[in-house]
């Protein structure tokens, strides 16, 4: 039996620049904001920080999963936390330099050990009151944008999302029979940062999550990985691309337990 299809959504930005991209985030008239440096946080809460080296995280991809401007099936996958306000995802990458591509390419490639993201919905009222102020971080951006060894990814608006044609597991990953040819082509992965669909995939397979399965739960030991973010797969769409594709994959079984994944052929 042939992998099932899965439709996957890919941004829409905006053409121009978007002022109080933060405020629209919270409010849902936009989906997302690719890079920049505000991450959501609450009052009081410390600038994450990587576990492998310690220097702070840089926004990669913060989404707002109340609004309807973000697809349904996604929607879906990563729930509001609440029935009223505003539950964002925020994905916060390692960007510093190393031997290893960047200090967060290393971990998901198994090579350093100790974690260099961070994955998680966190909530907000509707009035945003309980949102810090982005100027009681205003030296730990300083910080950041200083340090030549940490890349700085330029924020983009992401307004909503398009649906693409719907994919099969890339071949890497599923042995296609040959009379099995054209529907591959019909519907073979598409590349770049998408919500969903099947990732890109390489001959060698790295993933960061204990015994390749994830143990949240009471059942034991499980694999029902699903691909939730291709973050990116080549340096155009990619800004932190060294080594390989990234995406980032949620146990099917339950939503706040992911794993990091990077894949390609050296």
């Amino acid at each position: 039996m042939l992998p099932p299809l899965i439709t996957p959504y890919f941004p829409q930005y905006a053409e121009d620049t978007v002022e109080n991209s933060a405020s629209k985030l919270l409010d849902g008239s936009i989906s997302a904001v690719f890079g920049g440096l505000f991450p959501f946080l609450h009052p009081g809460e410390e600038w994450p920080k990587c576990k492998e080296c310690g220097n702070r995280l840089v926004p990669y991809l913060q989404i707002n999963v109340t609004t309807s401007s973000t697809p349904e099936d996604f929607r879906r996958r990563v729930p509001s936390l609440e029935p009223e306000g505003t539950t964002i995802l925020q994905v916060l990458l390692c960007t510093t330099e190393t031997n290893n591509g960047t200090c967060f390419e290393g971990w998901a490639n198994c090579i350093t050990e100790e974690e260099s993201w961070l994955v998680r919905r966190i909530h907000f009222a509707a009035d945003g009151h309980d949102l810090a102020d982005a100027a009681a971080y205003e030296s730990v951006r300083t910080e950041l944008e200083e340090n030549e060894e940490i890349t700085v990814i330029p924020e983009r608006v992401i307004t909503g999302w398009t649906a693409g044609r719907p994919e099969t597991e890339h071949d890497e990953g599923y042995l296609y029979n040959p009379e099995d040819e054209q529907y591959y082509e019909e519907h073979e992965p598409a590349e770049g940062l998408k919500l969903l669909g099947y990732p890109i995939r390489g001959k060698y397979y790295n993933n960061t999550s204990v015994s390749d399965n994830c143990q949240v739960g009471d059942a034991g030991s499980h694999d029902e990985w699903q691909c939730l973010i291709q973050l990116g797969t080549r340096e155009e769409d990619n800004p932190i691309y060294t080594t390989g594709n990234i995406y980032v994959n949620q146990c099917a079984l339950h939503p706040d337990s992911f794993e990091a994944v990077s894949s390609g052929t050296w």
